[in-house]
């Protein structure tokens, strides 16, 4: 049947029997009528920013987009869609948009916008077949298939190709980039797919894309909007956290200091100075390799609060030999600010070169930042050490120097002060402590997160969940009787978890703080037959895995905390949520410990506590997505309850909640 739709009542569009009734699956919800009316006279009203909560099943993306897109349309305005999740994006771009833009009854244009490094560079891959330029990890026979897909693809994005790791090194990311020197410019995938974006109604792109142009680029968003839609608002602290943050790793030492890089300065410099390039460089690595090395032993597992002495002193020996280098470069430098380089060749190797200067100053700078610990507690500073299997530094310690910005308020306010949208939407189903089923006060429930992001919206929501949780779930807090650090913990908590699985005949999501803890539970859970299939996080790509779990009625999935947002299952698929303890990050977390400072001591019942909160919603977000929907909620932590004056049940929807206790031997 065909709607003519555009100028419907919100309350005729939403009905039993309205337009999105021919949605599979479609139940009307009075909660998503109510999102909607309220977006709709919030964007017909003076505020600039409005914060909803919605909890799952409510279908905020629909309740938000229709009366969005339909003012849009009436005022000839453009918008940004950002999300946190690939998963969302994906749901958006292939199913949601297609949809709406046949139940509307009017046209629009929309499309994903991804950030650089998804694209094939042109100028790298035709180089490719060239060995001094580029040595291609996946070897000659690569470039054959390559080179018939550059003729083949629209678009250049990797995605078409897997992304395969021996192609990233041949992205269009900003290190390789070369701007206007570039041979192949007019036919850059990146400036095709910019190009396009400006001319799309919606936009739908991620926090990092959004928070990296502004923080890290030309400062504004590359692509005009008049309103902002921020789903998954819960995540936008953490998002500019990680857009803000500053890494000097040994892996930047093997890239820049390679004889390669410094071999195409031949051509641009005397012989006299070409010749004394590689010992500069070479001891320059040497004791870049040396700091690195020591980071393992040199600092505490809960980060730096204060420089360590010698580490800085490495870290300026260092960068004094860096700086003899550039200096070395300088008549290069300046040949090429001038103008001076007329060979159009010459011009784009001259770039490259530039590039890879910038890159040295750009690893100087982020080197003392870290290891001199200035902005403490403002900032945490920790390092990261791992085995690599690659290059010179195989089987050693691959380290980085970290740091990140502890509290996200001022970096959010300034890039939303740097765009100024006219209209700001921001949702989740967790922007709140307990939500709109608790008895919550609408207008106070958004304190924490206002604080958290630093955003005052001028109005806000919270409606209530439209399922009746009492009859359709249950919350088991089981006390495993073992401390997390306790000898025979992983043991007993895997026998727990395989009894509860068994029990319930698979259809289970397994949520695990510890990799350890979800390695042991995947070896005991696959070191036998079952009557269901045994899904691990790492076995396949995420989206695969999301895809198997819920086409397979009786699986069961094994994941870290990652996946407690974007899991949608609903019917018999999933019955049962496990989840190991309350989601704390560790007591020795840098970010953490840095944050307690800030706070004055207070950091656990001010910042950790409300945060696990939040985030043991989303979890539980995941088990009842429809009416028809039922199963429990596993908790294998007894503080849920014991520690009553942490408020642990309130994440909870109102449902019935039993406590058991495993006896040993008994499990």
């Amino acid at each position: 049947m065909n709607y003519i739709t555009s100028f419907l009542p919100l309350k005729d569009f939403y009905a039993p029997s309205g337009p999105l009734s021919s949605l599979p699956g479609y139940e009307f919800r009075p909660q998503q009528l109510e999102v909607a009316q309220t977006v709709e006279n919030f964007l017909r009203g003076p505020g600039a920013a409005l914060a909803v909560e919605a909890p799952t099943g409510v279908g905020k993306t629909f309740a938000v987009l229709v009366p969005a897109l339909r003012e849009a349309r009436q005022l000839g305005t453009r918008l940004l869609f950002l999300t946190a999740g690939i998963t969302l994006q994906e749901q958006l771009i292939g199913k949601d948009l297609p949809r709406l833009r046949q139940l509307l009854g009017f046209d629009f244009t929309f499309g994903l916008l991804k950030g650089r490094s998804n694209y094939i560079c042109l100028r790298l891959a035709r180089n490719a077949a060239e060995p001094s330029l580029f040595e291609a990890e996946g070897g000659e026979g690569e470039l054959v298939p390559l080179a018939r897909w550059l003729e083949e693809t629209e678009t250049g994005d990797l995605a078409e190709r897997g992304n395969a790791a021996s192609l990233q090194a041949l992205s269009a990311g900003a290190q390789n980039c070369i701007g206007p020197a570039c041979p192949c410019r007019d036919r850059c995938f990146v400036i095709r797919a910019y190009r396009r974006a400006q001319d799309w109604d919606l936009v739908v792109a991620n926090y990092h894309l959004f928070f990296s142009h502004i923080l890290e680029g030309t400062g504004n968003f590359p692509v005009r909007y008049n309103w902002l839609i921020c789903d998954e608002a819960h995540r936008l602290p953490d998002a500019a956290r990680s857009s803000a943050a500053v890494r000097a790793g040994a892996d930047n030492v093997l890239s820049l200091m390679g004889a390669r890089n410094l071999q195409g300065f031949a051509p641009f410099l005397p012989e006299s100075v070409r010749d004394t390039l590689p010992p500069l460089a070479g001891k320059a690595r040497e004791e870049l390799q040396k700091l690195f090395s020591s980071l393992a032993d040199s600092l505490p597992s809960g980060g730096l609060q204060a420089p360590d002495e010698g580490l800085l002193q490495r870290g300026r020996s260092a960068v004094a030999l860096l700086d003899d280098l550039l200096r070395s470069l300088r008549p290069f430098e300046d040949r090429f600010m001038m103008g001076d380089i007329s060979d159009r060749r010459d011009l784009a190797r001259g770039a490259e070169m530039m590039n890879w200067i910038d890159s040295v100053r750009e690893f100087k700078h982020s080197l003392l930042w870290c290891l001199s610990v200035e902005q403490f507690p403002k900032w945490a500073y920790w390092a990261e050490t791992s085995l690599t299997g690659r290059g010179s530094l195989a089987g050693r310690p691959h380290a980085a120097l970290m740091s990140k910005p502890v509290d996200a308020a001022e970096i959010i306010q300034e890039v939303l002060k740097k765009e100024a949208p006219d209209k700001a939407v921001f949702t989740s189903a967790t922007l709140t402590l307990t939500g709109g089923g608790h008895g919550s006060s609408p207008s106070a429930s958004f304190d924490f997160w206002s604080r958290e992001s630093g955003i005052m919206p001028d109005e806000s929501l919270v409606v209530s969940s439209p399922f009746d949780y009492r009859q359709q779930m249950e919350v088991l807090v089981v006390d495993a009787g073992l401390g997390v650090m306790e000898k025979g913990y992983d043991e007993r908590m895997c026998r727990v978890m395989e009894k509860l699985c068994d029990d319930n005949g698979g259809r289970t999501l397994v949520l695990l703080s510890s990799l350890r803890l979800l390695n042991a539970f995947a070896r005991k859970m696959k070191g036998k037959e079952r009557p269901y299939a045994i899904l691990v996080q790492g076995d396949l790509p995420q989206r695969q895995l999301l895809r198997r779990f819920a086409e397979d009625e009786t699986s069961i999935l094994i994941g870290s905390v990652s996946f407690r947002e974007g899991v949608d299952v609903p019917g018999e698929g999933l019955t049962q949520v496990i989840i190991d303890r309350i989601p704390f990050p560790h007591p020795s977390d840098p970010l953490v410990r840095a944050r307690d400072v800030l706070e004055g001591g207070k950091g656990f019942v001010r910042v950790t506590l409300p945060t696990a909160r939040m985030f043991l919603r989303q979890a539980v977000g995941r088990l009842i997505r429809s009416s028809s929907d039922h199963g429990r909620v596993v908790l294998l932590d007894g503080r849920a309850v014991e520690k009553k004056n942490w408020g642990i049940l309130s994440a909870f929807p109102p449902c019935r909640v039993r406590r058991l206790t495993v006896r040993e031997g008994r499990e």
